[in-house]
Protein backbone atom coordinates (compact mmCIF):
# COMPACT_ATOMS: atom_id res chain seq x y z
CA UNK A 1 0.00 0.00 0.00
CA UNK A 2 1.83 3.52 -1.24
CA UNK A 3 1.30 6.96 1.08
CA UNK A 4 -1.71 9.16 -0.64
CA UNK A 5 -0.16 11.92 -2.82
CA UNK A 6 -0.49 15.37 -1.58
CA UNK A 7 -2.43 18.48 -2.94
CA UNK A 8 -1.61 21.36 -1.06
CA UNK A 9 0.81 22.23 -4.42
CA UNK A 10 -1.75 22.81 -7.00
CA UNK A 11 -4.89 23.51 -4.29
CA UNK A 12 -5.26 27.36 -6.75
CA UNK A 13 -4.89 25.01 -9.96
CA UNK A 14 -8.64 23.79 -10.66
CA UNK A 15 -6.89 22.00 -14.22
CA UNK A 16 -4.10 20.87 -12.05
CA UNK A 17 -6.47 19.02 -9.73
CA UNK A 18 -9.15 17.58 -12.52
CA UNK A 19 -6.57 16.00 -13.52
CA UNK A 20 -4.89 14.46 -10.76
CA UNK A 21 -9.08 12.76 -10.47
CA UNK A 22 -8.41 11.81 -13.46
CA UNK A 23 -5.10 10.24 -12.51
CA UNK A 24 -5.48 9.45 -9.16
CA UNK A 25 -9.48 9.57 -8.71
CA UNK A 26 -8.80 11.70 -5.35
CA UNK A 27 -7.17 15.18 -3.56
CA UNK A 28 -5.89 15.31 -0.44
CA UNK A 29 -4.98 18.47 1.72
CA UNK A 30 -2.77 17.96 4.70
CA UNK A 31 -4.16 20.25 7.66
CA UNK A 32 -6.48 22.31 4.84
CA UNK A 33 -9.01 22.44 8.33
CA UNK A 34 -8.64 24.79 11.12
CA UNK A 35 -7.81 21.83 13.49
CA UNK A 36 -9.55 23.60 17.00
CA UNK A 37 -13.08 23.71 15.76
CA UNK A 38 -12.95 20.13 14.90
CA UNK A 39 -11.33 19.01 17.97
CA UNK A 40 -14.17 20.57 20.01
CA UNK A 41 -16.56 18.67 18.09
CA UNK A 42 -14.77 15.37 18.72
CA UNK A 43 -14.54 16.24 22.59
CA UNK A 44 -18.24 17.19 22.64
CA UNK A 45 -19.16 13.56 20.67
CA UNK A 46 -17.18 11.33 23.31
CA UNK A 47 -18.82 13.58 25.84
CA UNK A 48 -22.22 13.16 24.68
CA UNK A 49 -21.12 8.92 23.93
CA UNK A 50 -19.91 9.10 27.56
CA UNK A 51 -23.42 10.00 28.50
CA UNK A 52 -24.86 7.28 26.48
CA UNK A 53 -22.61 4.15 28.11
CA UNK A 54 -20.30 3.91 25.14
CA UNK A 55 -17.22 5.19 27.62
CA UNK A 56 -16.98 4.17 31.35
CA UNK A 57 -17.62 6.78 33.30
CA UNK A 58 -15.03 8.54 35.74
CA UNK A 59 -12.64 9.56 32.80
CA UNK A 60 -12.05 12.36 30.82
CA UNK A 61 -13.96 11.82 28.03
CA UNK A 62 -11.14 11.64 25.72
CA UNK A 63 -9.39 9.04 27.40
CA UNK A 64 -12.31 6.62 28.71
CA UNK A 65 -11.56 3.07 28.11
CA UNK A 66 -14.85 2.02 25.80
CA UNK A 67 -17.82 0.35 27.85
CA UNK A 68 -19.12 -2.89 24.95
CA UNK A 69 -20.87 -3.91 23.42
CA UNK A 70 -20.57 -2.52 19.98
CA UNK A 71 -22.69 0.09 18.59
CA UNK A 72 -23.52 0.37 15.03
CA UNK A 73 -26.31 1.46 12.58
CA UNK A 74 -27.53 -1.79 13.12
CA UNK A 75 -28.07 -1.49 16.47
CA UNK A 76 -31.02 0.38 18.30
CA UNK A 77 -28.39 0.79 21.32
CA UNK A 78 -26.45 3.04 18.70
CA UNK A 79 -28.83 6.00 18.47
CA UNK A 80 -28.62 8.04 21.63
CA UNK A 81 -25.24 8.65 20.66
CA UNK A 82 -26.13 9.20 17.01
CA UNK A 83 -28.63 11.69 17.69
CA UNK A 84 -26.47 13.84 19.33
CA UNK A 85 -23.81 13.84 16.80
CA UNK A 86 -26.49 14.92 14.43
CA UNK A 87 -28.09 17.36 16.88
CA UNK A 88 -24.23 19.10 16.96
CA UNK A 89 -24.10 22.57 14.83
CA UNK A 90 -20.40 22.35 13.77
CA UNK A 91 -21.19 18.46 12.24
CA UNK A 92 -22.62 20.23 9.68
CA UNK A 93 -21.10 23.56 9.58
CA UNK A 94 -17.58 22.12 9.73
CA UNK A 95 -18.17 21.50 5.85
CA UNK A 96 -19.14 24.93 4.76
CA UNK A 97 -15.43 26.44 6.07
CA UNK A 98 -14.07 28.60 3.25
CA UNK A 99 -10.50 26.72 2.72
CA UNK A 100 -12.84 23.79 1.84
CA UNK A 101 -15.73 25.22 -0.09
CA UNK A 102 -13.00 27.32 -2.47
CA UNK A 103 -11.77 23.99 -3.64
CA UNK A 104 -15.01 22.03 -4.31
CA UNK A 105 -16.17 25.66 -6.33
CA UNK A 106 -12.73 25.40 -8.14
CA UNK A 107 -13.40 21.60 -8.89
CA UNK A 108 -17.12 21.70 -9.46
CA UNK A 109 -18.07 24.98 -10.47
CA UNK A 110 -19.85 27.85 -9.17
CA UNK A 111 -22.79 26.70 -8.33
CA UNK A 112 -21.64 24.02 -6.09
CA UNK A 113 -23.25 22.55 -3.03
CA UNK A 114 -22.94 20.42 0.20
CA UNK A 115 -25.53 18.07 0.47
CA UNK A 116 -27.69 18.51 3.57
CA UNK A 117 -27.56 15.04 4.50
CA UNK A 118 -23.96 14.37 6.66
CA UNK A 119 -22.83 11.39 7.90
CA UNK A 120 -20.96 10.44 10.99
CA UNK A 121 -18.88 7.77 11.56
CA UNK A 122 -18.28 6.57 15.31
CA UNK A 123 -16.35 3.20 14.87
CA UNK A 124 -15.78 0.77 17.10
CA UNK A 125 -12.38 -1.57 17.51
CA UNK A 126 -13.24 -4.27 15.02
CA UNK A 127 -12.73 -7.58 17.41
CA UNK A 128 -15.76 -5.67 19.02
CA UNK A 129 -18.07 -5.97 16.95
CA UNK A 130 -18.80 -5.25 12.88
CA UNK A 131 -18.11 -2.33 11.20
CA UNK A 132 -20.01 -1.75 7.84
CA UNK A 133 -17.86 -0.08 5.25
CA UNK A 134 -14.27 -1.75 5.29
CA UNK A 135 -15.21 -3.54 2.42
CA UNK A 136 -14.44 -1.60 -1.32
CA UNK A 137 -17.18 0.30 -2.51
CA UNK A 138 -18.64 3.12 -5.01
CA UNK A 139 -20.35 6.21 -3.53
CA UNK A 140 -21.94 6.24 -6.54
CA UNK A 141 -23.86 3.59 -6.43
CA UNK A 142 -25.34 4.76 -3.15
CA UNK A 143 -26.44 8.06 -3.95
CA UNK A 144 -27.13 7.78 -7.66
CA UNK A 145 -25.53 11.08 -8.71
CA UNK A 146 -22.60 11.07 -11.61
CA UNK A 147 -19.97 13.26 -10.44
CA UNK A 148 -20.50 13.66 -6.87
CA UNK A 149 -17.62 13.80 -4.66
CA UNK A 150 -17.67 13.15 -1.56
CA UNK A 151 -15.20 15.04 1.10
CA UNK A 152 -14.00 12.50 4.33
CA UNK A 153 -12.83 14.26 7.42
CA UNK A 154 -11.38 12.98 10.62
CA UNK A 155 -12.38 14.28 13.48
CA UNK A 156 -9.44 12.67 15.50
CA UNK A 157 -6.15 11.83 14.63
CA UNK A 158 -6.40 8.90 12.57
CA UNK A 159 -3.28 6.39 12.02
CA UNK A 160 -3.81 3.68 9.63
CA UNK A 161 -4.36 1.55 12.86
CA UNK A 162 -7.28 3.32 13.69
CA UNK A 163 -9.24 2.65 10.79
CA UNK A 164 -8.56 5.50 8.30
CA UNK A 165 -9.85 5.80 4.79
CA UNK A 166 -7.83 3.88 1.96
CA UNK A 167 -8.61 4.76 -1.70
CA UNK A 168 -7.93 2.34 -4.72
CA UNK A 169 -6.26 4.48 -7.15
CA UNK A 170 -7.20 4.07 -10.87
CA UNK A 171 -10.59 2.68 -10.06
CA UNK A 172 -12.44 5.63 -11.18
CA UNK A 173 -11.72 5.05 -14.42
CA UNK A 174 -13.37 1.56 -14.89
CA UNK A 175 -16.90 2.66 -14.20
CA UNK A 176 -19.71 1.32 -12.00
CA UNK A 177 -17.68 -2.20 -10.30
CA UNK A 178 -19.44 -5.01 -8.37
CA UNK A 179 -16.17 -4.96 -5.61
CA UNK A 180 -16.49 -8.30 -3.39
CA UNK A 181 -13.06 -7.65 -1.58
CA UNK A 182 -11.74 -5.78 0.79
CA UNK A 183 -8.12 -3.51 1.56
CA UNK A 184 -5.42 -5.69 -0.15
CA UNK A 185 -2.65 -4.10 2.03
CA UNK A 186 0.00 -5.75 -0.57
CA UNK A 187 -1.42 -3.93 -3.59
CA UNK A 188 0.26 -0.62 -4.05
CA UNK A 189 -3.16 0.64 -5.86
CA UNK A 190 -4.45 1.08 -2.75
CA UNK A 191 -2.88 4.16 -0.75
CA UNK A 192 -3.73 5.80 2.39
CA UNK A 193 -1.53 7.41 5.14
CA UNK A 194 -1.82 8.75 8.87
CA UNK A 195 -4.33 11.54 8.94
CA UNK A 196 -4.47 14.14 11.71
CA UNK A 197 -7.61 16.81 12.56
CA UNK A 198 -7.68 19.34 9.54
CA UNK A 199 -6.53 17.23 6.59
CA UNK A 200 -9.05 16.16 4.29
CA UNK A 201 -9.43 14.10 1.46
CA UNK A 202 -11.84 14.30 -1.65
CA UNK A 203 -12.78 11.68 -4.20
CA UNK A 204 -15.17 11.37 -6.94
CA UNK A 205 -18.24 8.73 -6.77
CA UNK A 206 -16.58 5.69 -9.15
CA UNK A 207 -13.54 5.66 -6.54
CA UNK A 208 -14.14 3.12 -4.35
CA UNK A 209 -12.72 3.07 -1.28
CA UNK A 210 -12.72 1.31 2.37
CA UNK A 211 -11.91 1.93 5.89
CA UNK A 212 -8.94 0.18 7.06
CA UNK A 213 -9.39 -2.15 10.63
CA UNK A 214 -9.71 -0.71 13.46
CA UNK A 215 -7.00 -2.44 15.84
CA UNK A 216 -7.00 0.24 18.43
CA UNK A 217 -8.95 0.63 21.99
CA UNK A 218 -10.69 3.81 20.31
CA UNK A 219 -13.37 4.85 18.17
CA UNK A 220 -12.45 6.62 14.82
CA UNK A 221 -14.63 10.00 14.65
CA UNK A 222 -14.88 10.78 11.05
CA UNK A 223 -17.73 12.47 8.79
CA UNK A 224 -18.81 11.90 4.76
CA UNK A 225 -19.93 15.42 3.48
CA UNK A 226 -21.04 15.10 -0.10
CA UNK A 227 -21.24 17.78 -2.47
CA UNK A 228 -22.56 18.16 -6.33
CA UNK A 229 -23.39 20.50 -9.19
CA UNK A 230 -26.77 22.52 -8.66
CA UNK A 231 -27.61 21.37 -12.14
CA UNK A 232 -27.77 17.55 -11.47
CA UNK A 233 -31.05 15.87 -9.86
CA UNK A 234 -30.68 15.25 -5.90
CA UNK A 235 -32.47 12.65 -4.68
CA UNK A 236 -34.52 13.82 -2.51
CA UNK A 237 -33.93 11.87 0.93
CA UNK A 238 -30.92 13.30 0.76
CA UNK A 239 -32.51 16.80 1.77
CA UNK A 240 -33.24 14.90 5.41
CA UNK A 241 -30.82 13.62 8.44
CA UNK A 242 -29.06 10.59 7.85
CA UNK A 243 -30.45 7.52 9.08
CA UNK A 244 -33.62 9.57 9.55
CA UNK A 245 -36.62 7.88 10.85
CA UNK A 246 -34.70 6.63 13.85
CA UNK A 247 -32.85 9.98 13.57
CA UNK A 248 -35.59 12.93 13.70
CA UNK A 249 -36.13 15.69 11.35
CA UNK A 250 -34.63 19.35 10.97
CA UNK A 251 -36.99 21.13 13.02
CA UNK A 252 -36.08 18.71 15.88
CA UNK A 253 -32.24 19.02 15.54
CA UNK A 254 -31.41 22.09 14.90
CA UNK A 255 -33.60 23.41 17.59
CA UNK A 256 -30.28 25.32 19.61
CA UNK A 257 -28.53 26.12 16.46
CA UNK A 258 -27.36 30.04 15.49
CA UNK A 259 -28.20 29.16 11.59
CA UNK A 260 -30.16 26.38 9.46
CA UNK A 261 -28.31 27.28 6.43
CA UNK A 262 -25.92 24.66 7.06
CA UNK A 263 -28.44 22.56 5.84
CA UNK A 264 -30.23 24.41 2.84
CA UNK A 265 -29.81 24.00 -0.81
CA UNK A 266 -30.09 26.30 -3.49
CA UNK A 267 -33.62 26.91 -4.65
CA UNK A 268 -32.57 25.80 -8.10
CA UNK A 269 -31.71 22.22 -7.13
CA UNK A 270 -34.12 19.62 -8.72
CA UNK A 271 -34.79 16.85 -6.52
CA UNK A 272 -35.93 13.16 -7.72
CA UNK A 273 -37.67 10.67 -5.35
CA UNK A 274 -36.34 7.16 -5.28
CA UNK A 275 -38.36 4.64 -4.55
CA UNK A 276 -35.85 2.21 -3.51
CA UNK A 277 -35.60 -0.18 -6.43
CA UNK A 278 -33.86 1.85 -9.26
CA UNK A 279 -30.46 1.07 -11.22
CA UNK A 280 -28.69 4.37 -11.04
CA UNK A 281 -26.57 4.30 -14.51
CA UNK A 282 -23.74 6.22 -15.51
CA UNK A 283 -22.73 7.43 -19.31
CA UNK A 284 -20.74 10.48 -19.32
CA UNK A 285 -18.24 12.00 -16.94
CA UNK A 286 -16.23 15.56 -16.76
CA UNK A 287 -13.63 13.94 -14.58
CA UNK A 288 -12.98 10.43 -15.61
CA UNK A 289 -13.77 7.44 -18.25
CA UNK A 290 -17.06 5.99 -18.47
CA UNK A 291 -16.66 2.60 -20.25
CA UNK A 292 -20.03 1.02 -21.59
CA UNK A 293 -21.86 -1.13 -18.94
CA UNK A 294 -24.96 -2.98 -19.67
CA UNK A 295 -28.38 -3.05 -17.60
CA UNK A 296 -27.64 -6.62 -16.01
CA UNK A 297 -23.86 -5.50 -14.96
CA UNK A 298 -25.20 -2.05 -13.27
CA UNK A 299 -27.77 -4.31 -11.24
CA UNK A 300 -24.89 -6.87 -10.39
CA UNK A 301 -23.17 -3.68 -8.83
CA UNK A 302 -26.28 -2.55 -6.91
CA UNK A 303 -26.58 -6.58 -5.30
CA UNK A 304 -22.95 -6.87 -4.13
CA UNK A 305 -23.06 -3.58 -2.18
CA UNK A 306 -26.76 -5.02 -0.23
CA UNK A 307 -24.87 -8.49 0.13
CA UNK A 308 -21.60 -7.35 0.92
CA UNK A 309 -23.29 -5.29 3.41
CA UNK A 310 -25.38 -8.05 4.58
CA UNK A 311 -22.10 -9.86 4.95
CA UNK A 312 -20.37 -7.12 7.30
CA UNK A 313 -23.77 -6.80 9.45
CA UNK A 314 -23.99 -10.38 10.56
CA UNK A 315 -24.60 -11.25 13.64
CA UNK A 316 -22.73 -14.61 14.76
CA UNK A 317 -24.86 -14.44 18.43
CA UNK A 318 -28.59 -14.17 16.56
CA UNK A 319 -27.62 -17.47 14.62
CA UNK A 320 -25.93 -19.82 17.42
CA UNK A 321 -26.04 -23.20 16.11
CA UNK A 322 -27.19 -22.45 12.43
CA UNK A 323 -25.45 -23.64 9.17
CA UNK A 324 -27.90 -23.05 6.60
CA UNK A 325 -27.29 -21.62 2.71
CA UNK A 326 -30.21 -19.24 2.07
CA UNK A 327 -30.33 -18.79 -2.12
CA UNK A 328 -31.74 -15.53 -3.50
CA UNK A 329 -33.21 -15.38 -6.68
CA UNK A 330 -34.08 -11.84 -8.08
CA UNK A 331 -35.97 -11.43 -11.19
CA UNK A 332 -35.18 -8.71 -13.67
CA UNK A 333 -35.68 -7.99 -17.56
CA UNK A 334 -32.30 -8.78 -17.86
CA UNK A 335 -32.55 -12.42 -16.24
CA UNK A 336 -32.74 -13.82 -13.02
CA UNK A 337 -29.39 -12.83 -10.35
CA UNK A 338 -28.13 -15.54 -7.54
CA UNK A 339 -26.76 -14.84 -4.31
CA UNK A 340 -26.04 -17.24 -1.66
CA UNK A 341 -26.12 -16.53 1.88
CA UNK A 342 -23.73 -19.25 3.37
CA UNK A 343 -23.98 -19.51 7.22
CA UNK A 344 -21.95 -21.92 9.27
CA UNK A 345 -21.11 -21.46 12.58
CA UNK A 346 -20.14 -17.59 13.55
CA UNK A 347 -18.97 -17.18 9.54
CA UNK A 348 -21.55 -15.90 7.24
CA UNK A 349 -20.34 -15.74 3.11
CA UNK A 350 -22.20 -13.95 0.54
CA UNK A 351 -21.60 -15.64 -2.89
CA UNK A 352 -22.94 -14.85 -6.28
CA UNK A 353 -24.21 -17.46 -7.80
CA UNK A 354 -23.39 -20.11 -5.08
CA UNK A 355 -22.82 -23.26 -5.80
CA UNK A 356 -24.07 -24.64 -2.32
CA UNK A 357 -27.54 -26.58 -1.78
CA UNK A 358 -29.56 -23.85 -0.61
CA UNK A 359 -31.75 -24.81 2.56
CA UNK A 360 -34.49 -22.15 1.46
CA UNK A 361 -34.64 -20.09 -1.68
CA UNK A 362 -36.19 -16.94 -1.96
CA UNK A 363 -37.80 -15.95 -4.96
CA UNK A 364 -38.98 -12.09 -6.00
CA UNK A 365 -38.18 -9.48 -8.26
CA UNK A 366 -34.99 -7.24 -8.38
CA UNK A 367 -37.29 -4.35 -7.95
CA UNK A 368 -39.31 -6.05 -4.87
CA UNK A 369 -35.94 -6.71 -3.25
CA UNK A 370 -34.59 -3.21 -3.48
CA UNK A 371 -36.88 -1.65 -2.00
CA UNK A 372 -37.50 -4.23 1.05
CA UNK A 373 -33.65 -3.52 1.42
CA UNK A 374 -33.78 -0.08 1.28
CA UNK A 375 -36.85 0.59 4.07
CA UNK A 376 -39.85 1.19 1.26
CA UNK A 377 -41.26 -2.47 1.90
CA UNK A 378 -41.73 -5.43 4.27
CA UNK A 379 -40.97 -8.44 3.44
CA UNK A 380 -43.96 -10.06 5.62
CA UNK A 381 -46.26 -8.04 3.59
CA UNK A 382 -44.43 -8.83 0.19
CA UNK A 383 -44.58 -12.67 0.75
CA UNK A 384 -48.46 -12.55 2.10
CA UNK A 385 -49.63 -10.21 -1.32
CA UNK A 386 -47.54 -12.84 -3.41
CA UNK A 387 -44.54 -10.43 -4.80
CA UNK A 388 -42.29 -12.72 -2.69
CA UNK A 389 -42.04 -16.70 -2.63
CA UNK A 390 -40.42 -19.36 -0.57
CA UNK A 391 -39.03 -22.44 -1.24
CA UNK A 392 -37.62 -25.01 1.43
CA UNK A 393 -37.02 -24.30 5.25
CA UNK A 394 -39.83 -21.26 6.32
CA UNK A 395 -38.01 -21.24 9.92
CA UNK A 396 -34.78 -20.53 8.05
CA UNK A 397 -36.27 -17.61 6.31
CA UNK A 398 -37.85 -16.23 8.94
CA UNK A 399 -35.13 -16.59 11.66
CA UNK A 400 -32.61 -15.37 9.26
CA UNK A 401 -34.29 -11.44 9.19
CA UNK A 402 -32.73 -11.77 12.78
CA UNK A 403 -29.29 -12.73 11.74
CA UNK A 404 -28.26 -8.87 10.52
CA UNK A 405 -29.99 -6.55 13.07
CA UNK A 406 -30.64 -6.11 16.37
Amino acid sequence: MRDLKESSGIIRDPQAMRQRIAEDGYLFFRGLLDPEPIRGLALDTLSALQAEGWLKDGFPPDEAPLEPPARDFKNANFFGGYIALQRHEYFHALVHQPALTAVMRDLIGDDVFSHPRKVGRMVWPTRLGTTPGIYAHQDFVVEGVPDMFTSWIPFVDCPRDLGGLAILTGSQNEGVVARLHRVDLDDDAWATTDYRVGDVLIFHCLTAHAALPNTTERLRLSGDYRWQSAAQPLPADALLPHMHGPVPGWDELSRDWSTGEWVDVPEAVRTVERAGGEIPEFTASRYVRIPPQGQRDREHVVLAGIFNNMQDSFRPEKAVGEDAVIEYRLVSESGTHRWQIQVSGSRCLAVPGGEERADVKITTTLRDYLMITGGKADPVDAFGRGALSVDGDLSIALGQLEWFRD
